[in-house]
């Protein structure tokens, strides 16, 4: 008796013991009244525009240097574990959620997968060409920055309302609404950009290669990269064929994203090169509503300044 007792406490400890190992992982059941989470500023914007009048979203990720190494505070994991719907861009740019966005039992509005996506290869070191990276699957080797495309946005911003209205079709006029101003929107502002931008063949090169999707949709010559992945540093060898581009096609603009590398300085006191910043993830924006657009607007503009040069 006294041994069956014993085994029976060990089995007991045993079984709490597991509950408490496994709970960290288990998959969340999200709340029915829990708001719609949107990872960063720019797609934030985009859901805030077809929200309007029904709900505001929750945005995550306020101020970060880099969404693809996102340390998350426990207060934004239980937003994310709360979330009715979570919309973000995908592995390929917040690429530190992957794990805890695939445990949540919710609605997952995933950018990347929106129909009509033009999407475009990450590009490497000294080749210009859309080629896969061999140490990484295809889907990691797309490049992630598609908002910087008017096009892209409003096939974006037909993806989430077809899902919103799936999850809450009371709403759908509402939506559908706030779904054609906000194209009929965009649609203006891509005029706008192609007017102040037409014609601009002037060369320039990037500090970090984020612009790809803007450079393609408004035909920009871009010449190349200090910088094509985060994870690596500039070699030497890297560092004058850049000065060797910089000579050969007389490269007078250089745009970097915030804060401003030493590089970049190095280059400018040794060239007659321009540098000028660029912040595509509208990190010092105070307006999230209206972020996308105000990106859109200054990014156009700094390259129309930059190029002047």
């Amino acid at each position: 008796m006294y041994q069956t007792l014993k085994h029976f406490f060990i089995l007991m400890r045993l079984s709490v013991y597991l509950v408490l190992l496994v709970a960290p992982y288990a998959t969340h059941a999200a709340r029915p009244d829990g708001p719609i989470v949107v990872t960063i500023k720019p797609l934030y914007s985009l859901v805030a525009q077809l929200t309007e009048g029904i709900e505001k979203p929750v945005l995550l990720m306020k101020q970060m240097p880099s969404p693809h190494h996102y340390s998350m505070r426990p207060s934004e994991r239980r937003l994310l574990s709360d979330a009715r719907v979570i919309v973000w861009i995908g592995p390929q740019m917040e690429t530190s959620l992957s794990r805890i966005i695939s445990q949540q039992d919710t609605v997952v509005i995933t950018a990347m997968q929106a129909n009509g996506v033009k999407r475009l290869e990450r590009r490497a070191k000294h080749d210009h060409r859309h080629s896969v990276n061999d140490t990484h699957s295809e889907e990691m080797s797309t490049d992630p920055h598609i908002w910087l495309s008017t096009g892209n946005a409003i096939a974006i911003s037909r993806h989430i309302f077809q899902q919103l209205v799936v999850s809450d079709p009371e709403n759908t006029a509402r939506y559908q609404a706030n779904l054609q101003r906000l194209t009929d929107r965009i649609t203006q502002l891509s005029t706008k950009i192609d007017a102040d931008l037409h014609d601009n063949r002037q060369p320039f090169i990037t500090y970090h290669d984020a612009y790809q999707y803007f450079e393609d949709e408004h035909r920009l010559n871009h010449i190349d990269s200090i910088s094509f992945d985060e994870e690596a540093g500039i070699s030497l060898k890297h560092l004058h064929h850049i000065k060797d581009s910089i000579e050969k096609n007389d490269v007078r603009c250089l745009l970097y994203q915030p804060p401003r590398p030493d590089i970049v300085d190095t280059l400018s006191e040794k060239s007659q090169v321009m540098a000028f910043a660029l912040d595509p993830l509208g990190l010092d924006l105070d307006d999230e509503k209206e972020a996308w657009f105000q990106i859109m607007l200054t990014t156009a503009a700094t390259f129309k300044e930059c190029l002047a040069h």
